[in-house]
């Protein structure tokens, strides 16, 4: 039994896709509710074809940012397994169905991340990423791999197709189980947007469980489906406020 909580702004033209594919996926054996959180987004409408599916939406009044929305989610959901999943993804058949069997045969995994690929079926580096300590960052943001380092941020000194435990999985599709969610008190909502995932992720690893990269299930994920002309600059700016924010919560200067 699954809760999938896909928090939405103003990515309905994406949205209406990532539900299809998920009505589309070999998941008959699997209750599964989806709850929508829009976060004062533009009213969102779905095709009346959808009306069958475990679906509930909730309004918010204003933009309350990434991790309260999923928060509010996660509080209106009903069942035991939580997956975090972005707008602008489209999953493939057996992606949920697979993530789910393995997670449920994996005690030690705290959080299940797959394989993020790009429209173009590309490797997205975000699929995994260590924690952004200096040691790490500066080459990775230095763009050293450029001149033949390896790009440790991302784990590219690890086969994108190996499976293995990692620091964070992308948040674009994260799954857990309800008692890490509490465990952890949930997601940070000082985290307005960005590095939400990585502090959830940091949370669960300190409380002894494992962040586990398993690239046999893909999805596809646009990224930045709600980018626009007008909040780019907001955009980035929330991105570098939270990897500041991470930084100073742990003090994570170097790698232990």
């Amino acid at each position: 039994m699954i809760s999938i909580i896909i928090v939405n702004y103003n990515s309905d033209n994406y949205l209406t896709r990532c539900i299809e594919s998920i009505n589309n996926s070999d998941i008959e054996s699997i209750n599964i509710e989806i709850i929508i959180v829009n976060n004062n987004s533009f009213k969102t409408i779905l095709n009346q074809k959808y009306k069958n599916l475990n679906l509930k939406i909730i309004e918010n009044t204003k933009n309350l940012g990434y991790s309260k929305a999923v928060n509010i989610g996660v509080y209106e959901s009903n069942f035991p397994i939580i997956i975090t999943m972005n707008p602008d993804v489209v999953v493939e058949n057996d992606t949920i169905a697979n993530m789910y069997n393995y997670f449920n045969s994996h005690n030690s995994i705290g959080v299940l991340g797959c394989k993020v690929l790009n429209p173009d079926k590309s490797f997205q580096l975000s699929s995994r990423r260590r924690f952004p300590t200096l040691d790490i960052m500066l080459p990775y943001l230095f763009k050293l791999h450029s001149w033949g380092f390896r790009n440790r941020y991302n784990y590219m000194d690890i086969s994108a197709n190996k499976a293995h435990v990692v620091d964070s999985v992308s948040g674009a599709f994260m799954m857990f189980h309800r008692h890490i969610y509490t465990l952890v008190d949930g997601f940070d909502e000082r985290f307005f947007l960005y590095f939400e995932d990585t502090d959830f992720c940091y949370k669960v690893i300190k409380k002894g469980y494992d962040v586990f990269y398993y690239p046999y299930s893909k999805i596809i994920h646009v990224k930045n489906g709600s980018r626009n002309y007008f909040n780019y600059f907001f955009i980035k700016l929330n991105l570098y406020l939270s990897f500041f924010k991470f930084i100073y919560k742990y003090k994570l200067l170097i790698r232990n």
